[in-house]
């Protein structure tokens, strides 16, 4: 029996196209596995499945979406967060080449930030501890003027000393609505301020592993370990180059330190890999 790849529902033979959806079926869900990565023209999905092909990844494929009229690129789950930080690499590197075409077609002035644009950077979605605690004080301590504020206008309210327009509701309900707001707003205000106390006791702690995480990198990670064997073909774009070196990086760093969390290790390589090869940027 034909299948949807999308919808997963199941027809009759002798039907080709999902009633719902408007892709075509196929004979059984096991051949069509994974999930949408990204969308867009055929012509940009062609070029980083390619790209994704070329970095080993093994489960990538291209469908036309037939009801929205654009290209999906499906990957496993086995493979998805490796094609994530993938496709983030492939973006930066096509933004860099409009940006310096742009910079072309105003007078030349791609020659001054050529180095800049050669380099990939993968912008990690990682929130230290410390940003986050000082995200939470600072909007704990805006709920709790606003919550504080608030109420202290429903007791001025209630007590007359604040008068309402003639011809407005009750007092009362007005007070019994808004307060109840107020006081969220107070109460959440209050949550995020101890919120803040525990994420900055955490933040010391990952301050401290981020100095003996760099302290063993200066000592044990150089470019030459990084780029020994990764590049067998030769020569190649400085995405890849970027791509396979933070893996090896990352993979070098997980074996030393266990269970480090993944958003973090992602982060800590984005922000170290120019220390690794400041000597060969410095070069090109």
């Amino acid at each position: 029996m034909p299948w949807c790849p999308k919808c997963k529902n199941e027809y009759r033979e002798g039907i080709k196209v999902c009633a719902d959806c408007g892709m075509e079926l196929v004979e059984t869900l096991e051949k069509r596995e994974g999930s949408p990565l990204i969308f867009g023209s055929q012509e940009q999905m062609e070029e980083l499945e390619k790209f994704l092909i070329y970095n080993h990844l093994k489960t990538v494929r291209m469908e036309k979406d037939e009801a929205e009229g654009v290209y999906e690129l499906y990957i496993g789950d086995e493979e998805r967060q490796k094609a994530s930080m993938a496709v983030k690499v492939f973006l930066q590197q096509e933004a860099g080449k409009a940006e310096e075409a742009l910079e072309g077609a105003d007078g030349g002035e791609a020659g001054n930030n050529g180095s800049d644009a050669d380099a990939p950077v993968y912008t990690g979605v990682y929130l230290d501890s410390a940003k986050k605690a000082e995200e939470n004080r600072s909007s704990g301590y805006m709920l709790i003027v606003v919550g504080g504020i608030g109420l202290a206008a429903i007791g001025l309210l209630l007590a007359d000393i604040i008068k309402l327009p003639a011809g407005m509701v009750n007092k009362y309900m007005i007070c019994s609505v808004t307060g109840a707001l107020f006081l969220l707003f107070f109460v959440m205000g209050i949550l995020s301020v101890r919120s803040s106390q525990s994420l900055k006791a955490k933040a010391e702690s990952e301050s401290s592993l981020t100095s003996e995480i760099k302290k063993w990198c200066e000592s044990s990670i150089t470019a030459e370990m990084v780029d020994d064997g990764l590049f067998p073909e030769g020569e190649t774009g400085e995405e890849i180059k970027y791509f396979r070196r933070t893996d090896k990086m990352k993979a070098m760093i997980s074996h030393q330190f266990l269970n480090l969390d993944e958003g973090f290790l992602d982060a800590f390589v984005d922000d170290y890999y120019p220390v690794v090869f400041e000597q060969e940027k410095g070069r090109g």
